[in-house]
């Protein structure tokens, strides 16, 4: 006979979460009994998600790729929707056909220059505090970095890690980098890629443009028309009125909200970028031609006021157009101390802009 002896186990003191046994329990019993545990312990467990999910307060503890810097750029209202880049491409897009003229060769140039301006005025760069920087051009002038932190655009991130992890350049320097016009080996990789077609695709997840496939001759090509007319209206109104109004006054909206910070220079940033990457007619196609010609005009002053810093604010303007204009962008200024070495490269990335016939 086997020496075996089955035991009786009293689970009355023990955890009462599991299923309880008694001398008369039977197999089918503890099998409902398991099952009805792993029911009981499944439903809570997406009973409680659902309270994660539903609770706001909490979703931030909760959430598995939490990034604390996104949630700061979220909440952050000084910043407008569209960078300074893409209302340059906006500009020199054809609305229907959703492309850039073929024969622009001083756009793709520009568009790094933008990038440096927009990185200067979120406060990322600006030039390294040296009393005799003085003795050179503002665009040859050492640029440095302040803040490594992310912006939430990829090219801005991009340019901004490949400032951290080089010594201090030039204004004019880094667009040439950042263009691939350099002689350097070693630097040839910061050349940045696909920039157009970066910025076009920004502007189609923010609902500005949409796109399209189209058949050129042999090919099929992406393009880009515009699917949100009053952003690029707004844009061009804003424009218009720092280059035809007697008194400029901006238009603030929910792409260029009146948070914005430095929300004039920017302005004068953009038509100076345009003017350079030769997309400003664009903008003025629909001026007669007395109008037209005075507004140029009063671009190449902008461009000469703004190509310099101190920015020269005591002249007046020839064609009697924004002659508030000064006054305005020192009220700007005044009202954000502490950044003039940031606004020192915007005029260095403009005196580049200034002589973009002769470099191109």
């Amino acid at each position: 006979m086997s020496t075996l002896q089955r035991r009786r186990v009293n689970r009355a003191g023990s955890d009462s979460s599991g299923p309880e046994l008694s001398p008369t329990v039977t197999a089918e019993q503890l099998a409902d009994d398991v099952r009805n545990s792993a029911s009981n312990t499944e439903r809570t467990k997406y009973k409680s998600q659902d309270a994660d999910d539903d609770d706001d307060s909490s979703i931030v503890g909760k959430r598995v790729a939490y990034d604390p810097e996104e949630a700061k750029l979220q909440g952050d209202y000084s910043i407008p929707t569209l960078t300074l880049m893409e209302e340059v491409l906006l500009m020199g897009l054809k609305d229907r056909e959703g492309h850039l003229s073929f024969w622009n060769d001083n756009i793709s140039y520009a568009l790094r220059g933008c990038i440096l301006i927009e990185l200067a005025l979120r406060g990322k760069i600006r030039m390294l505090d040296d009393s005799a920087r003085k003795r050179f051009d503002v665009s040859e002038r050492l640029v440095e970095v302040i803040d490594g932190t992310k912006t939430g655009e990829v090219l801005l991130d991009e340019t901004l890690q490949l400032m951290k992890n080089d010594e201090p350049l030039t204004v004019a320097n880094w667009i040439d980098l950042l263009s691939g016009e350099t002689w350097n080996l070693m630097k040839i990789n910061y050349q940045l890629k696909q920039v157009r077609e970066r910025l076009a695709k920004g502007l189609v997840d923010k609902g500005v443009l949409r796109t399209e496939m189209k058949n050129f001759f042999l090919f099929d090509m992406a393009t880009h028309p515009v699917a949100d007319s009053t952003c690029k209206e707004a844009i061009k109104r804003r424009i218009l009125s720092v280059l035809v109004s007697r008194n400029m006054e901006l238009e603030y909206n929910d792409f260029f909200p009146k948070t914005t910070s430095f929300a004039l220079i920017r302005t004068l940033a953009l038509i100076c970028s345009a003017y350079g990457a030769n997309v400003l007619e664009n903008v003025l196609a629909s001026l007669d031609f007395d109008k037209r010609d005075r507004a140029i005009g009063r671009s190449d002053e902008i461009l000469a006021q703004f190509a310099q810093y101190p920015f020269k604010l005591d002249g007046e303007s020839e064609y009697g157009i924004s002659i508030n204009l000064n006054r305005e962008v020192e009220d700007e200024i005044e009202g954000l101390p502490g950044h003039d070495l940031q606004l020192e490269v915007v005029a260095g990335v403009i005196e580049v802009f200034s002589r973009m016939d002769l470099l191109l």
